[in-house]
């Protein structure tokens, strides 16, 4: 492939979170994995995390823990929605929206860079 062809490939999907992040999971597929890792190093520097992204990944992460102990086993994206989902229902005092887990979807997948 021509390396500038490459290189407008990668500035095209630096525009874009999951753009990037399925260019990566292509490097990945095809066993690139030098490349794929190169490839982390410019997504993190391209798209860095908030606070509140890190807050957000680590209570998943926690709750993901919890659930794997009484063997509920799911990804910290499941894990996170879970638990939003539940905060959102205490929060509106059992009441819950097809637009609230919209939202929830919706941020989950901001989060997680989820398809």
């Amino acid at each position: 492939m021509n390396e500038s062809l490459f290189s407008a490939l990668v500035e095209s999907a630096k525009t874009n979170r999951k753009h990037f992040a399925q260019l990566k999971a292509v490097a990945v597929a095809c066993q690139q994995y030098e490349l794929a890792s190169e490839l982390r190093t410019l997504e993190t520097e391209t798209f860095p995390e908030t606070e509140e992204v890190k807050k957000e990944k680590l209570r998943a992460k926690q709750v993901r823990h919890v659930l794997s102990m009484v063997n509920a086993n799911a990804g910290e994206d499941v894990c996170w929605m879970i638990d939003a989902a539940i905060s959102k229902l205490n929060e509106k005092g059992g009441s819950f929206s097809i637009e609230d887990a919209s939202e929830i979807r919706y941020k989950a997948s901001e989060l997680f860079v989820t398809e």
